[in-house]
């Protein structure tokens, strides 16, 4: 069987050249990993929610339906929003019933918000409130536009590198729109009809393993 192109939608704050050493990872085990750009990334994206991460999603995967391929859609982090509302409509069969090739095929959260029912935000389940190492960024006494990390989230991202690395990751990272994280969710981990996978990383310092399981629990 023709092996499925792997299609990630990436955390926020890092750009899709720090996935590189997963890219090479993946590809050298005989798999293509596609890692476009999140459309809400950037000092200049305001104003906009997950639903432009959604387009941009689809518009890398619709070319390779018409070819027939089989992709396997992976959310890391943030990601996973997206991920799982570009599922809608797109899986193998549901695209099969209406005549049409290819489509997702499997959706894998990788240490990613997974929203259990519709109407939740990043905000709402993270308890309503933004931690210590967020920064949220506004113009003057203007509503906030975009969400950042400070230093503090430095050494919780990256407590597996050296503080040389780690301190040139942090520097590569750029702000996202803040709606993208408030704006809740019109398509849960319910709704996906394709196969799901939640991996837990049971290192990560920024979002321990207990609550990466509870979230999964709690998608059933």
């Amino acid at each position: 069987m023709q092996k499925p192109i792997i299609l990630l939608a990436h955390g926020a704050w890092h750009p899709p050249t720090l996935y590189a050493s997963l890219k090479e990872a993946v590809q050298a085990r005989g798999y293509e990993l596609l890692v476009p750009e999140l459309a809400t990334m950037g000092p200049e994206k305001t104003s906009i929610s997950w639903a432009a991460d959604v387009t941009m999603l689809l518009e890398t995967a619709e070319p390779l339906f018409d070819q027939g391929k089989s992709v396997v859609l992976v959310g890391h982090s943030y990601g996973g929003i997206s991920a799982c509302i570009a599922t809608r409509g797109h899986g193998m069969d549901e695209r099969r019933a209406v005549g049409k090739r290819g489509g997702f095929c499997h959706l894998a959260f990788l240490c990613a918000f997974a929203m259990p029912a519709k109407g939740m935000s990043v905000f709402s389940v993270s308890g309503g409130s933004w931690l210590p190492w967020h920064k949220v960024i506004k113009p003057g006494r203007g509503p906030p536009q975009q969400l950042f990390v400070n230093e503090k989230a430095r050494d919780l991202l990256y407590n597996d590198l050296s503080a040389t690395e780690a301190q040139t990751t942090f520097d590569s990272l750029v702000p996202c729109s803040y709606e993208a994280f408030t704006t809740g969710v019109d398509f849960s981990v319910a709704d996906v009809t394709i196969p799901r996978t939640v991996i837990v990383c049971e290192n990560d310092a920024l979002f321990p393993p207990h609550h990466q399981k509870a979230l999964a629990g709690a998608c059933g």
